[in-house]
């Protein structure tokens, strides 16, 4: 007879080779209708999550183990000295997720600097805006008859807004009570039937192949002469909210409620930015064949187009293909960094050099003129399908 230990071991090696099968995705989930009193029951929940946190990293050596989670009461640190609060919401499992988070955060440190990169340790949060919740029909539950969510600690079920976008064969998993200024959300992890999302994108493709060149100017341009442009920035009302906040006393309740507001404007343009992603991808999507180069985005943004590139959010086309390529290898192909594709002609594969005033790329052999992005567009499906090797550059 098996041992509860074999059980759990049987069972983690079976789930692996599920998920092998398995598509991983994140769902944001809204609570609505909450009263005043679930309000402040959910803040005073992150307060005590904060206040476990931060007495874990007072003294990792000792205090990140596994009965830490047992605790039902930690010492902070006031202005006026030590006290004792008592934990009275946060549930043992959401303790559980804290510290395992805890410990990935050490690992990830771990490998960075083995890697040589320069870090530094884990600090103290002033704010813990997210807790895990690990275990789906324990720490959280979700009712598709009623829209609505159960969460431990909490008698009540709270209506949630989203869930008809969660297909009906996903399979739930663990997940994250999010705070943010618009309100309270549950960010559920779901796996589905790879074959079934692969399907999915597959039907609504049509057959042809598509060179993609992103720009500071027109951040995506299409082999076939399409241009999609946006650009998101700072809002007015942000900046007359930033020096509102410049005036008030720091710490008193008008800087908070104004802090509050700059929060809540910071995450309304990030929305539209996400919007705008969402978009460009679904758009790359239908096509059967992308191919893109993996352009630095950081190193624009780090040089003379930082404002640009942080206003469009370019960087996070690059990370969903990524994402896309892992899925479905043959859709996506990445060109080196280096190619020379701006200034390679795209008709007879000459390279010459192109000045980055210059918008318009005249081949000095062939005499093709064309606008330069597209002209590199064309280039980059050139090499993505491996017909640049037909016509090297000269």
């Amino acid at each position: 007879m098996k041992t509860r230990a074999e059980k759990i071991k049987q069972a983690i090696k079976e789930t692996r080779e599920k998920r092998k099968k398995q598509v991983c995705k994140v769902y944001q989930l809204k609570l609505q209708n909450l009263t005043d009193k679930d309000i402040e029951r959910f803040n005073r929940l992150f307060l005590e999550a904060k206040w476990f946190y931060n007495y874990v990293i007072a003294d990792l050596p000792n205090r990140l183990k596994y009965e830490t989670y047992k605790l039902k009461e930690v010492e902070i640190k006031t202005p006026e000295g030590f006290e004792r609060r008592e934990l009275t919401i946060i549930s043992s499992q959401m303790k559980q997720g804290i510290l395992e988070r805890t410990r990935d955060n050490l690992k990830a440190l771990k490998s960075a600097k083995g890697n040589g990169s320069k870090v530094g340790k884990l600090n103290f949060k002033s704010e813990v805006n997210s807790i895990p919740l690990k275990q789906y029909g324990n720490t959280y539950e979700i009712f598709r008859g009623s829209n609505k969510v159960k969460i431990q600690g909490f008698k009540k079920k709270f209506r949630i807004l989203g869930l008809h976008q969660i297909p009906e064969n996903a399979e739930f998993a663990n997940a994250y009570f999010v705070r943010k200024p618009s309100g309270f959300y549950i960010h559920v992890t779901c796996y589905l039937p790879k074959e079934q999302v692969i399907n999915e994108i597959k039907e609504k493709q049509i057959d042809e192949p598509i060179g993609v060149d992103l720009g500071v100017k027109d951040q995506l341009t299409l082999s076939n002469g399409e241009k999609i442009r946006w650009q998101v920035p700072e809002t007015k009302r942000l900046k007359r909210l930033q020096q509102s906040l410049a005036r008030k006393k720091k710490g008193s309740k008008n800087y908070w409620k104004t802090l509050m507001k700059i929060r809540k404007e910071y995450e309304y343009i990030t929305n539209k930015k996400r919007d705008f992603q969402n978009k460009a991808v679904a758009l790359l999507k239908r096509f059967k064949f992308i191919a893109i180069q993996d352009d630095s985005i950081k190193g624009w943004q780090e040089g003379l187009f930082g404002k640009q590139v942080q206003n469009s959010g370019i960087g996070g086309i690059t990370a969903r293909l990524r994402n896309l390529a892992t899925l479905i290898p043959e859709m996506v192909k990445f060109v080196p960094r280096f190619e020379p594709t701006t200034q390679t002609c795209s008709k007879c594969g000459h390279r010459q050099k192109i000045s980055l005033s210059q918008r318009v790329f005249k081949c000095e052999k062939c005499g093709l003129e064309i606008d330069r992005d597209i002209n590199s567009a064309l280039v980059i499906l050139k090499l993505g399908l491996g017909a640049g090797k037909e016509n090297p550059a000269v």
